[in-house]
């Protein structure tokens, strides 16, 4: 074990691994904004069903239709009648997180680029909320607002299950909240008692 008290300690820099992490968040938020496969059933009819975060797309083989999720919600609550059961009546909450998962993951995007931007050119930011600090925040209200996403899907249990771009998102948020952390003694003001990474 090295001692941090000799004068030739040097700590082990981890900015790098902090910029990949972050970076393969970035890719990942960037694909689970667009893709239509947040919630999706591959087996309907002889197509498939999917929903990104903003709208609603329906593909017969190779052609495929799409609408917003706003659209959608107002289509079936015109559709719900005094015998719908209360579990089956659709939530006016869903189109709205959609649109705050994407907002956040987006702002979260960015935060960790320039997060990424600043690491290595090896910046140290003395500003009130910096880049890594911001998409921590953006991170949290993305996983809280997908969530609420799923949960509030349309159709039930079973008529669509989460797809390949939900799975990038969780794993977005998990790698950009390891990697934004790492980078953050990189890019806080240096303190004078410890020593400089």
């Amino acid at each position: 074990m090295r001692d941090p008290n000799d004068p030739n300690y040097k700590p082990t820099d981890y900015r790098l691994i902090g910029m990949i992490l972050c970076g393969v968040a970035v890719v990942l938020f960037a694909y689970s904004a667009f893709s239509h496969r947040w919630l999706e059933n591959i087996y309907f009819n002889d197509g498939r069903l999917g929903f990104s975060l903003i709208a609603f797309e329906v593909c017969d083989k190779d052609d495929c239709k799409a609408t917003s999720t706003f659209a959608l919600i107002r289509d079936l609550q015109s559709r719900v009648t005094r015998k719908t059961r209360e579990e089956d009546k659709p939530s006016t909450m869903f189109a709205p997180a959609g649109v705050v998962t994407m907002a956040a993951s987006l702002f979260a995007l960015i935060a960790l680029g320039a997060a990424v931007f600043f690491a290595y050119k090896r910046k140290r930011l003395s500003w009130r909320t910096p880049p890594q600090m911001l998409a921590l925040l953006f991170i949290m209200l993305a996983l809280l607002a997908g969530c609420l996403f799923v949960a509030k899907k349309p159709g039930g249990y079973g008529a669509v299950g989460v797809g390949p771009s939900f799975w990038a998102f969780a794993i977005a948020c998990v790698v950009g909240i390891a990697g934004s952390q790492m980078l953050h003694k990189y890019l806080k003001p240096l303190d004078p008692d410890v020593p400089e990474a």
